[in-house]
């Protein structure tokens, strides 16, 4: 039988997102702002000096807008495929896992130790739990993902994991509403 599930989690903002959306903003003003400022002092160019400063405002909005993040999580038939959405306009494969081929599962508590490739893929909201997975990539080598399954998509991670690290994940066979 074929396994499959999708599940999409966007990133919380963080106070570092905040603070480098303000001084993404407050930069770009900043500069057009001197730029219109430098062509009326020299008295030439402003037509050039006002399409520049408009490029710099864009490009502050088009910075920020990249600030928004969201992670798209594909389980099919054991490997778990984690794509990294900017902005809702494109997409970067982040990394495929053979779940079978895991090492470890369990909650993530914010520490990590070790010397290993870190898969960042989680949506930093502390009303969450975040997991982590590890796993001996081919490319990547020792490798941990950081992720925020919901319990349909642990259920179905559950199934493929081997049976030596299948206990460490607590979630209910069945959903709620089929306990009914």
């Amino acid at each position: 039988m074929d396994s499959f599930k999708e599940q999409i989690i966007k990133k919380e903002n963080t106070s570092r997102d905040s603070t480098l959306r303000f001084l993404i903003a407050f930069a770009s003003v900043a500069l057009a702002f001197a730029v219109i400022m430098f062509a009326i002092m020299m008295m030439a160019f402003l037509p050039i000096a006002f399409f520049i400063a408009a490029l710099m405002i864009y490009g502050g909005v088009h910075l920020i807008q990249n600030l928004s993040l969201e992670y798209e999580y594909i389980f099919t038939n054991g490997d778990l495929d984690v794509d990294k959405v900017i902005a809702a306009r494109s997409r970067k494969h982040l990394v495929t896992i053979k779940v079978n081929d895991a090492t470890d599962i369990g909650e993530y508590n914010g520490s990590d130790s070790g010397d290993r490739t870190v898969v960042m893929a989680s949506a930093m909201n502390s009303e969450l739990t975040d997991w982590y997975l590890d796993v001996k990539h081919p490319d990547h080598g020792d490798t941990r993902l950081i992720f925020t399954p919901d319990d349909d998509m642990l259920r179905v991670i559950k199934s493929h994991l081997p049976r030596t690290i299948r206990n460490k994940v607590n979630v209910p066979d069945k959903p709620a509403e089929e306990w009914e």
